[in-house]
């Protein structure tokens, strides 16, 4: 199954999605707030292709609800479902840059007047990182306010930041480069933090931890634990565990190398990465790939918890991999020539360079099927509707899709 696409042509710098609203930021200096359920309503011209539309573009959970899961086991109600969501590859579902004008909440100065090195938007705020340092103001205004986005950015810290990641509990993962790992902990009573330095105690509600002083270029949650990736050293993970006293307090436990974790008897320094269960790392031509399981407890720290499954080729042509992601629908690997999505049904779809940005939702509660591309003139929407159909015990491509996110789904959410 192919998956549906929708495209904006402009010049674009970065982009996020939040809570029906649409970001995106330009080489001019500007961020534009558009509303993204109008946007994507308006591409329906007829009736019986609504819901459709819906599942694809505004709420990406609702296909995993139990219900729909047993009745998707039905082969002619799956067909049914997978023809309409193949039909809307006849729509024409593109839109020039003055033609989003119609949805355009608000469009103002980027914050800190600066293009950031990297965003992240977790609980009605934007948290952005410049060469100044790392910044947050507030999102989702109303409507009826001059702008969607807070003028005024509060500066957190001083550190020249690479990477920004949230996790679906108040923390950030911040890649400071040379300068090491550190997490910004929104909520410091839920952290034990006796293991760990604190290098910046008065910022908004929370402080800033260095979780090492080894080198990190971005980095990922596992389950409550870091992954660490590093284009220049080891990469590694910092493992975290709640308390088993106070399971709301989250505990510091360990680094483990990646060469632990790979099974190398010698140092490599190819680029790896990690999220929730999985584990990746480039090699040439392809990656290999890591199962993760935390909650082994037999034996010594870390035997059992990292399983080998197997390993991806790509051809040749696309390069040498620069960066890796994962979402529920599959594995990003952004190459020197191509981004390559493999879909978590094994197949492998191509999208041609040069990337300027790739952003994936897999902490979103309404998005995690999109795949967001910002190429030299346009912004390309993709949405992914194969995973919805892949028994999720099997899959060894993307995320496990759990009974853990599907209740997180079903509360009231603050966050994405």
């Amino acid at each position: 199954m192919n998956p549906i696409k929708i495209t904006i042509h402009g010049n674009f710098f970065d982009c996020q999605i939040y809570r029906r609203r649409l970001y995106l930021w330009t080489f001019d200096g500007e961020l534009k707030v558009y509303d993204w359920n109008d946007l994507v309503e308006s591409l329906v011209s007829q009736e019986n292709d609504r819901s459709v539309f819906s599942f694809c573009f505004l709420n990406g959970s609702s296909l995993y609800e139990p219900v729909l899961v047993q009745l998707f086991s039905d082969e002619e109600f799956r067909q049914l479902l997978m023809q309409k969501i193949k039909r809307l590859e006849e729509y024409n579902l593109q839109f020039e840059l003055d033609q989003m004008d119609k949805f355009l909440i608000g469009c103002q100065d980027v914050p800190a007047g600066v293009l950031p090195t990297d965003t992240e938007i977790y609980s009605n705020k934007l948290y952005f990182a410049t060469d100044e340092g790392f910044y947050s103001c507030d999102v989702h205004k109303p409507k009826s306010r001059k702008y969607p986005v807070g003028k005024n950015a509060d500066k957190l810290w001083d550190c020249n930041l690479l990477s920004i990641r949230a996790n679906k509990y108040p923390q950030l993962a911040l890649s400071g480069g040379n300068e090491g790992l550190f997490e910004y902990n929104i909520a410091p009573e839920s952290f034990d933090d006796t293991k760990l330095n604190v290098v910046e105690d008065h910022c908004d509600g929370g402080k800033i931890y260095q979780i090492s002083d080894r080198h990190s270029t971005y980095a990922n949650y596992v389950f409550s634990s870091i992954y660490n990736t590093s284009y220049v050293s080891n990469s590694f993970l910092a493992t975290f565990a709640w308390n088993k006293a106070e399971q709301k307090k989250r505990n510091f436990e360990n680094i483990v190398d990646g060469n632990k974790i790979f099974q190398d008897k010698e140092k490599t320094n190819y680029i790896s990465w990690g999220i929730q269960d999985k584990i990746y790392r480039a090699k040439k031509n392809g990656f290999e790939i890591i199962k993760y399981n935390p909650f082994i407890e037999d034996g010594e720290y870390g035997d059992g918890q990292f399983t080998r499954l197997h390993d991806i080729d790509l051809q040749a042509w696309k390069g040498e991999v620069i960066s890796g992601g994962t979402a529920y629908f599959g594995n990003i690997v952004e190459c020197e020539n191509a981004l390559i999505v493999i879909t978590s049904d094994n197949k492998t779809i191509t999208i041609p360079g040069p990337i300027t940005q790739w952003r994936v939702y897999p902490r979103s509660f309404n998005y995690e099927n999109h795949l967001h591309v910002i190429l030299d003139d346009k912004i390309e929407i993709y949405s992914f509707n194969q995973d919805y159909f892949v028994n999720q015990n099997d899959k060894s491509i993307g995320i496990k899709y759990s009974d853990t996110k599907r209740k997180q789904y079903n509360k009231p959410q603050k966050t994405r």
